[in-house]
């Protein structure tokens, strides 16, 4: 064979051996082992913290939060949808509140043609008056109350039951004769059916109205909601209020949007607050700052008061008349 052959056929066989070497050395132990070329690719992107955690990971530090997001329609939304990414939170990061909600809902519930008709849409001209969202909707349980479609109560049946349940607490007239006991005359009678509801079912518990709620039928629910709701609100004032009804005005901006600039709610699924027995509202406010009322909304308008906030409001709806204005220029 010709010498030229010879070198050319070793300079192959070495240029391979030294290709064996270079593959074995070079190569790491994982190559392959999780795909084409993929080489450790898996085991150091799995080693990264991923950005989005989906809201299973919110769940142990924010129990509260997830159950009324969990419960509510907003539980198809994560909280990276709204909070944003915050690579490794909690330790080196915090997720971020959004500022301006008004802009962020509007994302998915501006009116606009071509949206679903079960996705809520609002004319954000029309909707809000310029508020955030927040102020009227908790963004994890945002659904409000709605009205009580059917009101078919029989005052007359209700003041036989008033009597021989009500009176003792809530007054012969449906004015409360302790400060710590709410009136009921005059109150929404749709909210009356709502709040008596939840005592029956047991979504609101209460050691003297749970009891008495769950020996009522739907039937007894609405005729005493007729009866109260039909009564005069007006009674003596509270007594010895510890509060600055002023300070309490400046507050009560917060609570216009559901409640109405005096107290007055503009829904009658929610209740009426003016000329209401200041300790009761001052127990039912700091109730719902604790937990031990249940309700979305309020936990979070809550959350943030004083004891002296709770007092100062407390005092403004107290001092507030009980009839809306046109009712009461009719009356004088």
């Amino acid at each position: 064979m010709p010498k030229h052959i010879v070198r050319l056929i070793a300079l192959m066989v070495a240029g391979l051996a030294l290709g064996l070497i270079a593959k074995w050395f070079f190569t790491v132990e994982s190559f392959y082992e999780y795909g084409h070329y993929r080489a450790n690719s898996v085991p150091e992107i799995a080693a990264q913290e991923p950005a989005y955690k989906t809201a299973r990971y919110c769940q142990s530090c924010h129990s509260e939060r997830h159950a009324q997001w969990s419960a509510n329609n907003h539980k198809t939304v994560n909280c990276e949808t709204c909070h944003g990414a915050a690579k490794g939170h909690p330790q080196k990061a915090k997720l971020t509140i959004p500022a301006d909600t008004r802009k962020l809902c509007t994302l998915c519930h501006e009116a606009m043609p071509g949206r679903p008709r079960t996705q809520p849409q609002i004319a954000l001209t029309q909707h809000s008056g310029g508020q955030q969202c927040v102020v009227c909707h908790n963004p994890h349980a945002p659904k409000l109350a709605g009205v009580v479609a059917k009101m078919a109560g029989d005052a007359a049946a209700g003041s036989k039951k008033h009597a021989a349940s009500c009176a003792s607490c809530h007054g012969a007239a449906g004015i409360s004769p302790n400060d710590t006991w709410p009136n009921l005359a005059g109150q929404n009678a749709a909210y009356l059916v709502r709040i008596l509801g939840a005592y029956k079912s047991g979504d609101q518990t209460d050691v003297m109205m749970s009891p008495i709620a769950k020996t009522l039928s739907d039937a007894d629910v609405q005729n005493l909601a007729a009866y109260y709701a039909g009564l005069s609100c007006k009674a003596a004032p509270s007594e010895g209020r510890a509060g600055d009804a002023g300070a309490g005005k400046a507050l009560a901006k917060n609570c216009a949007a559901c409640h109405g600039e005096t107290g007055i709610a503009s829904n009658p699924a929610w209740p009426k607050l003016a000329g209401q027995r200041a300790g009761y509202l001052v127990n039912a406010l700091k109730a719902f700052r604790a937990g031990l009322r249940k309700d979305p909304m309020m936990a979070g308008v809550t959350r943030g008061l004083s004891d002296a906030d709770i007092a100062n409001l407390a005092a403004y709806y107290a001092a507030q008349s009980c009839e809306p204005v046109t009712q009461a220029r009719k009356t004088q």
